[in-house]
C-alpha cells in the first residue's frame, strides 16, 4: 500500500472516531449517573391539572375580588347574597307612617329601586318627614364606609362640650406642621403658625370638610367622649375607629340635631350653618331647586359617595344616600337624579 493510501485510511479513521464521539449516546455506566443528563419528558397529567388549577383559581379569586369590589352588586343583576354575612344583607326597605304617606314612600322607593338596579355597588337610602308622617329607607341599617360622615358626631361632641362650658369655642389655636392631613379642605395648605379659633376649626369641617381640623379637634375631645355622644345619640351601627355608619344613623343624627335633641337652639343653628352652602354642591344639593335650603354633608372615599341632611322644604325631610362599591363617576352622574327623584316625591300632592 502506497504511503499516501495509508495516510488516506489513516484520516478516514480520525474523522469516523470523532463522528463517533460527537454522536450523544446515552452512558448507561452505573458511575456516570450523576453525570448524565436525561431527556426531558413531556408534561403528565399531574402537571396538566397543577397548572389548570392555578389557571381556575386565578379566574376565580379576580372575579370575587371584581364582586367584592361592587359589594356583589353588578348592573342590572340582583346583589348576591349570603345572609352569614352582614355585608351580604338582604335588601332592605321600610315604611312608616298612615296609609297616604305609605303609598307615596313605597312609590319613591320604587323609583329609586328602579334607577340603582342597573348601576353598580349599592345604595343605601332613608328619609324622614320631620312632620311626623312616617319614614322610609332602603338598606337603611346596613354598614357602609362613613367617609366624612364620621365628622358629624365630632361637630356634635364640640358644640355639646361648649353648651355645658367644658370648651370655649373662641379658643386660639396655632396651626402646626404635624397637625396637617392631605385630602379634603384647605388647612393643610396654609404655614404653620396659623391661628384659628376652635370656632374656625368647625366651620373649616363643616363647609369645606377639612380633614386637618377633623384631627386636630377629634384630638382636642379625645375618643372616649366622641364614643360616648355616638352611643347617647343611639347610632348603634356607627364606628368612630372604623369609620363606618349607616343611612339609619345618620338619619338619627340629623334628625336630633334638627329637634334640638343634641344642642338647643343657638348652636344648633351654628352648626347647621356650617353644613349650608358648602363647597360640595354637585351631589345631594344638585337634585333639589336652588332656593330651598339645604344643610348637609358630603363624603367620599374610593368606591364610595355619600351625602345626607336635612331638606328645608315647607315641611321639612331628612334625605339620607350612602353608597358602596359604586363606580364613582357614575355615583357622581346619578345623585342629583337619585335626589330629584325623592324631592319631587316628597313634595307632590
Amino acid at each position: 500500500m502506497s504511503i499516501f493510501n495509508r495516510k488516506k485510511d489513516e484520516d478516514e479513521e480520525d474523522l469516523d472516531d470523532k463522528k463517533f464521539e460527537d454522536k450523544k449516546f446515552k452512558d448507561l455506566n452505573p458511575q456516570n449517573k450523576r453525570k448524565r443528563k436525561e431527556p426531558q419528558k413531556p408534561w403528565g397529567r399531574p402537571e396538566r391539572l397543577l397548572v389548570l388549577s392555578v389557571l381556575l383559581a386565578t379566574i376565580f379569586l379576580s372575579a370575587f375580588l371584581g364582586l367584592f369590589a361592587r359589594d356583589f352588586k353588578l348592573p342590572g343583576l340582583p346583589r348576591l347574597s349570603m345572609p352569614s354575612f352582614d355585608f351580604f344583607e338582604g335588601e332592605t326597605i321600610v315604611i312608616k307612617g298612615n296609609k297616604q304617606s305609605e303609598e307615596k314612600s313605597k312609590k319613591i322607593s320604587e323609583e329609586f329601586k328602579n334607577i340603582t338596579k342597573n348601576l353598580s355597588g349599592v345604595y343605601g337610602l332613608y328619609v324622614i318627614r320631620l312632620n311626623g308622617e312616617g319614614a322610609y329607607g332602603i338598606f337603611d341599617k346596613e354598614k357602609f364606609e362613613a367617609a366624612s360622615l364620621v365628622k358629624l358626631p365630632v361637630l356634635a361632641t364640640l358644640y355639646k362640650e361648649a353648651e355645658a362650658g367644658n370648651i370655649d369655642l373662641d379658643t386660639k389655636y396655632s396651626l402646626k406642621n404635624s397637625d396637617k392631613i392631605t385630602g379634603s379642605g384647605s388647612l393643610s395648605g396654609k404655614p404653620a403658625g396659623t391661628v384659628l379659633t376652635y370656632r374656625d376649626l368647625a366651620r373649616f369641617m363643616g363647609k369645606q370638610s377639612d380633614n386637618t381640623a377633623y384631627g386636630i379637634i377629634k384630638r382636642i375631645l379625645g375618643d372616649a367622649k366622641i364614643n360616648k355622644e355616638i352611643s347617647d345619640l343611639g347610632m348603634t351601627n356607627t364606628s368612630l375607629s372604623d369609620h363606618s355608619t349607616s343611612p339609619y344613623d345618620t338619619g338619627i343624627f340629623f334628625e336630633k340635631l334638627y329637634k334640638n335633641q343634641i344642642v338647643k337652639e343657638k348652636y344648633k343653628n351654628e352648626i347647621l350653618d356650617y353644613l349650608t352652602d358648602t363647597i360640595y354642591e354637585n351631589w345631594l344639593v344638585a337634585g333639589i331647586p336652588e332656593e330651598i335650603r339645604v344643610a348637609h354633608k358630603y363624603g367620599r372615599e374610593l368606591h364610595v359617595v355619600n351625602d345626607a341632611g336635612v331638606v328645608f322644604t315647607k315641611e321639612p325631610f331628612i334625605l339620607v344616600i350612602m353608597t358602596k362599591g359604586v363606580v364613582e363617576r357614575e355615583a357622581d352622574e346619578f345623585f342629583p337624579k337619585l335626589t330629584k327623584v325623592i324631592y319631587d316625591g316628597e313634595t307632590s300632592k
